[in-house]
């Protein structure tokens, strides 16, 4: 379960989450909504730690989310961005980069879910289309087999076929946490909670 309570954060002076307080209980995918600037991404990287806080408590599967504990937390954590630009040249090398080899079989599993063909692991990302690419860092994320999802704009680089692959392969997830940031009408609805920021 993931819980934040009256959570202020302000940058500059300027307020970006005001008194935001929310749950969502383990197995349960929240999305927030809301225009560019509205605090979606400023939220989830709070989620990480990496946003502290002005005011408020968050507490992650009953772990406070302070200092001491980010690393645990971060343990429970896939984060899938919306920036999907990498330091390595194709899928198979960001595996070896997480250290990952041994969930190849399930990365190729989650890939054809989202409709990649196998060797679409093993080319270089200069020469796929953005959505593909996008598609592969998702599967090799959602590989790693975390309780936690954090995504940020999921289906930024995504055609309509495409979004709704992604929300089926979402939604067999099994005691898996999920927490968005989207505008995407099909995105936002296939959520069992919604909020608007």
């Amino acid at each position: 379960m993931i819980e934040c309570q009256n959570i202020n954060v302000q940058f500059d002076g300027k307020p970006v989450l005001k008194d935001l307080s929310f749950k969502v209980g383990n197995g349960e995918h929240l999305c927030f909504s809301g225009v560019s600037g509205k605090g979606k991404s400023t939220l989830l990287k709070l989620l990480q730690g990496y946003v502290i806080p002005d005011s408020g408590k968050t507490n992650i599967n009953d772990i406070s989310l302070e200092a001491s504990n980010i690393k645990t937390i971060r343990n429970l954590i896939t984060w899938i961005p919306q920036n999907v630009n990498m330091p390595v040249q194709n899928g198979f090398e960001l595996v070896k980069m997480m250290g990952k080899e041994e969930r190849r079989t399930s990365i190729l599993d989650f890939m054809d879910q989202l409709g990649l063909e196998p060797e679409m692991l093993d080319k270089d990302f200069n020469k796929i289309s953005i959505g593909q690419k996008q598609r592969v860092v998702i599967a090799v994320c959602l590989a790693l087999d975390k309780p936690i999802i954090l995504m940020d704009e999921p289906t930024a680089a995504l055609d309509e076929t495409s979004i709704q692959q992604l929300i089926d392969t979402i939604n067999k997830l099994k005691n898996t946490t999920v927490v968005s940031a989207s505008h995407h009408p099909l995105w936002i609805k296939s959520a069992d909670k919604t909020f608007e920021l």
